[in-house]
């Protein structure tokens, strides 16, 4: 079995400070592999946004690297899943708390792919996006926003939706609201199948086809070539004047 991880991120070409934060980490085991690849996308329109990206990240990366090595002796999907909730949870609270003492407001996103051997769990807070490729493109995830929520109420259509000035507003985020519930879900990876999880400036510019005929599992199937695909489309979303940071992660199995 090996595991291809890979990551790039970019300030963009409006902004001073990169407010996304993103973090890919893999591990040998005495029965097998692990991985984490994540993306959180500090509230743009908010103050230190990024810290609070970087505090998520920084949070899941030391569970990996501390916690982890002695949890996976006793794996459990269902208790790892009840962990990762209740780590966004605590962390929603930290946030909130730090942005009171400071009189600031705070939030991030937080998307990202927890993977032991070939199974993986996937947690989702916001609007950073996960996709999987294989035949074609495919969007896992939910977005927390409110036009989403009006599409899906059958107030908007997504059309009206991808223009409507609104389309950043988050329904839920961490650092903002009192309580933050993420969409937790488990599943078998896909051999040879390419997941990408990327921050919303990387695709609000760029067309599935853009996406997929870059980084496709045929095309984008080792790291270096993951590594250049990744930032030709970087330099693409830049060309069409995105105003955002712009980050993503890919992930591959194969066994």
């Amino acid at each position: 079995m090996e595991y291809i991880v890979a990551a790039d991120t970019d300030v963009g070409i409006a902004r001073n400070i990169n407010q996304d934060s993103v973090c890919i980490k893999t591990a040998n085991f005495e029965h097998g592999k692990a991985a984490l690849a994540m993306v959180c996308d500090g509230m743009g329109g908010l103050s230190r946004g990024e810290f609070a990206s970087a505090v998520v990240t920084k949070s899941f990366s030391d569970w990996f690297e501390k916690d982890f090595p002695r949890e996976i002796e006793f794996w459990n999907w269902e208790k790892a899943g009840k962990a990762v909730r209740e780590r966004i949870k605590k962390l929603n609270t930290k946030l909130i708390n730090y942005g009171k003492r400071n009189n600031i407001q705070l939030g991030t996103t937080a998307t990202g792919i927890i993977a032991v051997n070939n199974q993986m769990m996937t947690f989702h807070v916001g609007d950073t996006r996960m996709y999987k490729l294989s035949y074609r493109l495919v969007q896992l995830t939910e977005d927390h926003t409110f036009v989403n929520r009006e599409v899906k109420r059958g107030n908007m259509t997504p059309a009206q939706a991808k223009k409507d000035p609104r389309r950043n507003a988050l329904t839920q985020c961490i650092g903002v609201q009192g309580d933050v519930n993420p969409d937790i879900r488990f599943g078998n990876i896909e051999s040879g199948t390419n997941y990408m999880v990327c921050s919303d400036g990387f695709r609000h510019v760029l067309t599935d086809d853009d996406i997929y005929e870059d980084l496709a599992p045929d095309i984008a199937s080792n790291r270096i070539t993951m590594m250049a695909k990744m930032r030709k489309l970087i330099e693409l979303v830049k060309i069409r004047k995105e105003k955002d940071n712009i980050s993503v992660v890919m992930f591959r199995a194969e066994f």
